[in-house]
């Protein structure tokens, strides 16, 4: 069938209808990468670690032309006032339960199984307790599996919001007992700091949830810390080979605590709560395309501004990757070719306010990536300390 757009060309709709186009390609048409994963994937310089990053999987363009920013609203007041910080720091978190990263088959004398696929455990479910005692980390698990003898195991189990339990028979292969699981109790990496509440005493994070590589789900938490990190090089990103922080964690000592992991960051205490003026958040319907400052550590010397400027504002309702940011300063773009892992949570500062963080790069195009409201990192932060 046949349409004819004569009318709305007629209308002089022609520059909004690209304008959409161009919109439809950077919300669906990219491929952003996660900038911090679990711990038995992190490549570190020394003792600890320096980030690693799993793929989030979409179309292989991104038009960096930009929009137009919208005429003015009418002002709305700021949803509160915070101190922007964009220092660097180490995470280190703990599930609460054991993860099921993966499953695999068990080669036996009697042929090939997976105890707990047989049993319907899955990727991404917790295991919470085996024989009715608690499996705070992979070595207590790997320890029931052990003594059981091959008799069967009743485990709990957590999966999103339902808990079940169910039996899982381990067979003896490879000189030992096996249930056919790979399981992670940890994760550790690097990122940026986007702001300090005074009024809530609340510092938020990364701008996304630390995820598990293998499920790509945010890790549950029970408990986790942040930590100071000594910044030891960076290696420099390039078109499909995301850069990042290289760096280690410099003192057992934590610098407070961690008390929620979710999709929009990482929210927690400071033993030490930072000094600096506080600045006022940009509400998310006063974000607009042009030029920003992005706070980034790529030393000792702490924070510094690099320029950088909004090429695209996406669904602003939708909790995260809300923005499309691209680094322009020829400074930052000599240092690290743009948005390297590690620089998750970066501040962006819009008219002296705080409009944003970056979260993600685009793995084609090293100098853009998407950023997430700081109205949004606000209000969960508020959810935090009602329940803290």
């Amino acid at each position: 069938m046949k349409i004819s757009m004569k009318p709305f060309w007629k209308q002089g709709n022609k520059r909004r209808l690209l304008r959409a186009l161009r919109l439809f390609t950077v919300s669906v048409g990219t491929t952003a990468v996660c900038m911090l994963l679990s711990l038995s994937f992190l490549k570190l310089d020394s003792p600890p670690t320096a980030l690693e990053a799993s793929v989030f999987n979409g179309g292989k363009e991104f038009s960096a032309q930009k929009e137009e920013s919208a005429p003015a609203a009418a002002s709305t007041a700021s949803p509160g006032e915070v101190i922007p910080l964009g220092t660097v720091f180490g995470i280190k978190l703990f599930t609460d339960g054991v993860i099921v990263a993966s499953l695999s088959d068990i080669y036996t004398e009697t042929g090939v199984c997976c105890p707990a696929a047989e049993a319907g455990i899955e990727p991404g479910d917790y295991l919470l307790q085996a024989n009715g005692q608690d499996i705070p980390d992979n070595t207590a698990l790997a320890r029931a599996i052990g003594q059981s003898g091959g008799e069967p195991i009743t485990f709990q189990v957590r999966r999103e919001q339902e808990i079940f339990e169910t039996q899982v028979t381990p067979v003896f292969g490879e000189g030992s007992f096996k249930t056919g699981m790979w399981v992670r109790d940890s994760a550790a990496g690097i990122g940026t700091l986007t702001f300090y509440d005074p009024a809530s005493g609340l510092f938020a994070g990364l701008g996304h949830g630390i995820c598990d590589m293998d499920t790509s789900g945010v890790m549950a938490l029970k408990s986790g810390e942040p930590a100071p990190i000594t910044l030891s090089g960076i290696v420099k990103g390039e078109e499909n080979s995301p850069g990042q922080l290289r760096g280690y964690f410099s003192s057992d000592q934590p610098l407070g605590s961690l008390l929620q992991n979710k999709d929009t960051g990482v929210y927690g205490t400071l033993d030490n709560p930072p000094e600096g003026e506080t600045v006022e958040i940009l509400p998310r319907e006063e974000i607009h395309c042009g030029p920003v400052q992005l706070l980034v550590t790529l030393d000792e010397s702490g924070p510094q501004p690099y320029d950088a400027e909004i090429l695209q504002i996406l669904d602003l309702e939708q909790k995260t990757k809300n923005l499309v940011v691209q680094v322009t300063d020829p400074r930052l773009l000599q240092a690290t070719g743009g948005i390297v892992q590690g620089m998750s949570g970066c501040p962006l500062l819009q008219d002296g306010k705080l409009a944003g963080a970056v979260t993600h790069v685009f793995t084609e195009d090293p100098t853009t990536g998407y950023g997430i409201c700081a109205q949004t990192m606000w209000e969960e932060s508020q959810i935090c300390s009602v329940s803290k």
